[in-house]
């Protein structure tokens, strides 16, 4: 917008508008608190917008709005910083309050995951629950498992869930992925099958694509364009996967990293696979991924893999 002042006084000079807020932007909160007690016009460029836009991104606090995603900025950071400081006094003063999910009767909890408050939960009864607690929903809706064939019995036990903002995916012991959307329904809309118990299981953070490992298979699905499921790679790695995680932010066929004891793998759907390391007797005892590297942990040391070895 264009604000009504096109000068603003510095003492004994006249300085544009533009170039005032410039000098303002290096001020923090209580300077330009001061700044805002000199004049009138003072207030109106100490309280702009674009500098506690910019102070509320430098502090960590809603870095994925831009500066139209709210009317008073000022305000908005002060409500961050409030609530940042009820968090911390309540934890350090041990205050809070514990909610129980109601939990399947007779069930085992095999595996949990959790989305933007939507919490996810798979039983040795086969039964997959979800809950909101943004709306205090605790009455958990039950997930249809994918039709076995007639006479199978019962369902086989929850291996793993993974649950992002739109997918709930479940992993069974007979080797089952069954995939649900969140905005269709309990029915799942894909499941597919492995011929052994799935040890490792991935969803991608942000998108629809799934990983699933068992035995030494490595299997890659997500939809195509117009929604139909598809198998986008399958790969067989040495050894049994002990963690596997999808690439966020990727284009096109979905790119997973698998460590398989000693070995991490860069698995593309073009590629065979790509081994990004390897020491022998030296296993892999975490890996986390982003959208450019991938970082693990081997016994006592760290790795990071950045440039020139980039994962994509």
């Amino acid at each position: 917008f264009q604000n009504e002042i096109n000068e603003v006084p510095f003492f004994d000079v006249q300085l544009p508008y533009e170039l005032a807020l410039k000098i303002f932007r290096y001020l923090g909160k209580a300077e330009l608190g001061r700044c805002a007690q000199v004049s009138r016009t003072w207030k109106i460029l100490a309280e702009d917008e674009v500098l506690w836009y910019r102070l509320c991104q430098e502090e960590g606090y809603l870095l994925d709005m831009s500066i139209s995603d709210h009317s008073c900025w000022k305000l908005a950071l002060k409500n961050c910083r409030a609530r940042e400081h009820m968090l911390k006094t309540n934890w350090n003063n041990r205050v809070g309050a514990v909610s129980q999910l109601r939990y399947e009767p007779g069930g085992v909890l095999c595996d949990v995951h959790s989305c933007d408050g939507v919490v996810m939960a798979g039983y040795t009864s086969g039964e997959v629950r979800l809950w909101d607690t943004r709306t205090w929903d605790y009455t958990a809706p039950v997930l249809a498992a994918a039709v076995g064939p007639a006479g199978a019995g019962a369902p086989p036990h929850v291996s793993f869930v993974r649950i992002n903002s739109s997918l709930a995916v479940a992993a069974y012991e007979d080797g089952t992925v069954s995939v649900w959307s969140l905005l269709l329904g309990r029915e799942p809309i894909h499941h597919f099958q492995h011929n052994q118990r799935i040890q490792a299981l991935a969803l991608a953070p942000g998108g629809t694509a799934v990983a699933t490992a068992s035995g030494f298979e490595v299997k890659l699905e997500s939809p195509d364009d117009k929604g139909f499921w598809q198998t986008p790679g399958t790969f067989e790695i040495q050894k049994l996967v002990n963690f596997l995680n999808l690439v966020p932010d990727v284009t096109g066929s979905p790119v997973a990293v698998a460590a398989a004891e000693d070995i991490v793998y860069l698995l593309k759907a073009e590629d065979p696979g790509k081994v990004l390391h390897s020491v022998y007797g030296q296993p892999v005892t975490c890996l986390d991924v982003s959208a450019q590297e991938a970082a693990f942990g081997i016994k006592t040391f760290g790795w990071l893999l950045n440039e020139p070895n980039q994962v994509l």
